[in-house]
């Protein structure tokens, strides 16, 4: 489920892009340059991939930030990255890596450190004892399992000469400066909000190449599907999730309402919304079997068969 949620956000990006040729030259639209925010969730693996066998010459993947502030630490992630990169014959992709600094309420942003293990576990905090990422309990497989992505690296990637570096490593806010200065830009964001949220704030100058921004997050009207009881269940069946807005499925109890990649860092996603940026938002229930989701199947299945009758005007 989790793949087909990043997956519909790919075709978004490939149905808006398709019917956008104001910018052609001779008939050629120009490549759409993208740079993909992830938290390298194992997902996340799976859009990647996806964008890297898409046309070059229509979707031209310039970097890859990573976001370590709710989901996954530097060093492991960046491995991650570099090897499907490798594999996949691209290592001229930039990957930069973010801090764990956030933004406050009042606008301040936190230091962007960064390191091999997030700053909570090496017992210092840029704020206090409450953040966002203490907030989510770990899963049952404790870390490892999401520093390993359940051991895929291991197991199946094709390990390339690229490695993370620490203190060395391309940050997340410098590979976004040199990558959107140089063109008109489209940014997915596919985790939290942190990295581009600090770099609007610093870079306002720069929001004008900022072509469109996809937000895989947050919920519209939503109800989560996860841990209903069957409709013949015994008295036994305890709900769980059954119904809530959010998808915290670690601390829904807490908090229902919450979905966890706006949840990771709000006031950076304020940013983001409040940007004057095109944004596209694809909220998280788009995976499950809803009316909104019907409805969006039907709106593809309009512009296709747009698409197609355009395609057999054509000269």
């Amino acid at each position: 489920m989790l793949l087909q949620r990043h997956l519909w956000l790919i075709v978004i990006l490939v149905v808006g892009a398709i019917g956008d040729n104001s910018n052609t030259v001779e008939g050629q639209p120009p490549p759409r340059r993208i740079l993909l925010d992830t938290d390298v969730d194992t997902d996340d693996f799976f859009a990647l991939l996806y964008l890297l066998k898409l046309n070059r010459s229509e979707f031209d993947l310039q970097a890859v930030t990573i976001n370590t502030n709710a989901w996954t630490d530097a060093g492991h992630s960046v491995n991650q990255i570099y090897d499907i990169l490798y594999m996949m014959g691209r290592d001229d992709i930039l990957v930069g890596v973010g801090g764990e600094g956030g933004i406050l309420e009042d606008g301040t942003i936190l230091p962007n450190v960064g390191g091999y293990l997030p700053m909570i576990e090496q017992g210092i905090t840029t704020a206090g004892g409450c953040r966002y990422r203490q907030a989510i309990p770990v899963g049952l497989g404790g870390r490892l399992d999401i520093d390993s992505n359940y051991g895929i690296r291991k197991g199946f990637l094709p390990q390339g000469s690229r490695k993370y570096s620490p203190l060395r490593q391309p940050t997340a806010q410098q590979v976004m400066i040199d990558k959107i200065a140089a063109g008109p830009t489209t940014v997915f964001i596919i985790g939290a909000h942190t990295n581009f949220g600090i770099f609007l704030m610093n870079n306002p100058h720069l929001k004008r190449n900022v072509e469109h921004i996809y937000v895989m997050g947050g919920g519209v009207r939503s109800k989560n599907p996860t841990g209903c009881c069957p409709k013949n269940a015994s008295s036994s069946c305890t709900p769980r999730q059954c119904g809530d807005p959010g998808n915290l499925f670690t601390d829904y109890t807490s908090n229902p309402y919450a979905e966890f990649n706006i949840f990771g860092d709000p006031f950076a996603a304020y940013q983001v919304f409040h940007s004057g940026i095109p944004v596209t938002l694809v909220p998280w229930m788009l995976q499950t079997p809803s009316p909104l989701m019907r409805s969006f199947l039907r709106y593809l299945k309009r512009v296709r068969t747009h698409m197609r009758r355009n395609t057999a005007l054509s000269p």
